[in-house]
């Protein structure tokens, strides 16, 4: 069973990132040399020599990220400071999949994503509103997954599980906000912000509310879906760099993989969607289309391997280049929060328990 290994900082901002970077100083060198080795591949795979571009993108997003959000760009300093990195080159594999996209656009297509679920009050056994999501992204980055515990000196408490070093990738705040995303491609980049940077302002917000107006609001670099859920409901936003197609639950569960389901962005998706992203899709639609849910039925959803290679659970010894990596799930209203490191079936679930406010 893969053990999801905890760290707890406190402070101001730059303070919480030096204890992430010298506390985690190893996994955070080891994750850049994985990721640039990964980047290097994945040009030489598409015969593009741009390599040279990654510095210049780390640094105009790293100055967007500072003008934007000086408190997100404050702790991302102190990691880099803590673990000895520099702090353009971090910036830009934290945020890849958007990064990459403004360093080399192809029309390769790759089977990387994720399963994110939204599950209404009227289908849940606690009347609540119940969010799920696995994160699938390269085999190798299941070495580097932590869940950060963050006490700062203003604004909330929060949990995220996240790569070491990085921000908010999935988690939930003092208030029961629950944050989270799937990744999405569409030929409209620009520089911009990072999808883990803006998930790591969104969850310092108080509600769905205005967690969706940071993400709607924000100069986006790329595609990605974004969920923001609290005890009121669920927006789930499909974001291109340019355009913001929203959705709030209603009375039937929201899911989504890593292809658009808007007409207007799939116009704009440069590749056909994966083989992977469709049958995930497909199935964890149909699971979740009749039944009452719980934990443990979300739990199963989330483990679920009825077609191998191609289930919403993605096993590192099924020998592709994508692993489910982390999974979570929320209940916003009892501010619950359970996850594991690695597929839902493989991985320790823990609970990750507020200190503050009860």
């Amino acid at each position: 069973m893969y053990e999801l290994d905890q760290i707890t900082v406190s402070g101001d901002a730059r303070s919480m990132g030096r204890q992430q970077g010298e506390a985690l100083r190893d996994r955070v060198q080891s994750l850049l040399g994985h990721r640039l080795n990964e980047m290097t591949n994945y040009l030489a795979e598409r015969s593009v020599d741009r390599m040279h571009r990654i510095e210049a993108v780390g640094r105009t997003c790293l100055l967007r990220l500072r003008d934007w959000d000086p408190e997100g760009w404050d702790e991302h300093m102190g990691v880099a400071e803590g673990a000895e990195v520099d702090a353009a080159r971090l910036l830009f594999v934290l945020n890849m999949t958007d990064t990459r996209d403004l360093v080399c656009w192809s029309p390769a297509g790759d089977d990387e994503g994720c399963t994110a679920l939204s599950i209404p009050p009227d289908r849940t056994r606690s009347s609540t509103v119940i969010m799920a999501q696995s994160w699938d992204l390269n085999r190798g980055d299941i070495e580097h997954v932590v869940a950060v515990h963050r006490l700062p000196d203003e604004g909330p408490e929060t949990w995220s599980v996240t790569v070491a070093g990085g921000p908010t990738l999935i988690g939930m705040n003092e208030h029961g906000l629950w944050v989270g995303t799937t990744n999405l491609k569409t030929s409209d980049v620009q520089d911009g912000i990072g999808y883990m940077n803006l998930l790591h302002r969104a969850i310092r917000q108080p509600d769905r509310i205005r967690a969706a107006g940071v993400i709607e609001s924000a100069t986006r670099i790329a595609a990605h879906t974004y969920w923001l859920g609290d005890q009121g409901g669920a927006v789930q936003l499909e974001c291109s760099a340019s355009d913001v197609i929203r959705h709030d639950l209603a009375a039937d569960p929201i899911v989504q993989t890593n292809h658009c389901l808007d007409v207007g962005h799939q116009a704009r998706e440069p590749e056909a969607a994966s083989i992977s992203s469709r049958h995930r899709f497909d199935r964890a639609t149909a699971l979740l289309a009749k039944g009452e849910f719980d934990l443990d039925a979300v739990r199963e959803v989330l483990s679920d391997r009825s077609e191998g290679a191609l289930s919403i659970s993605r096993h590192p010894e099924d020998g592709e280049a994508t692993t489910t990596n982390a999974c979570l799930i929320g209940i916003p209203a009892e501010r619950r929060l359970e996850a594991c490191r690695g597929p839902a079936d493989q991985g320790q679930w823990v609970r990750l328990s507020f200190d503050r406010s009860g």
